[in-house]
């Protein structure tokens, strides 16, 4: 596909967007974050940050409990212990 598209075999499909609206909002999230972030409290952006952390970790745990099921677990640990001597 990328090789029809450079030779111009076939065009890139039409997504039904105005690109005027995309270049908008494009515009308008390139600033959000940072602008939402000067908003926000110091309390608020440490609950935040805390709820990011605990989703992160909740992640990790998840995984550990399945590779653990699978008795990959042991093995990788084993292998990240030799690595880090």
């Amino acid at each position: 596909m990328i090789v029809d598209l450079a030779t111009g075999e076939i065009t890139e499909p039409e997504t039904g967007k105005n690109p005027a609206a995309v270049a908008l909002g494009r515009l308008g999230g390139l600033k959000g974050g940072k602008a939402r972030a000067e908003k926000l409290s110091p309390e608020r952006r440490r609950e935040i940050a805390q709820k990011a952390i605990k989703a992160r970790w909740e992640k990790v745990r998840e995984i550990k409990a399945a590779l653990k099921n699978i008795d990959i677990l042991p093995e990788i640990e084993k292998v990240a212990k030799n690595k880090t001597k």
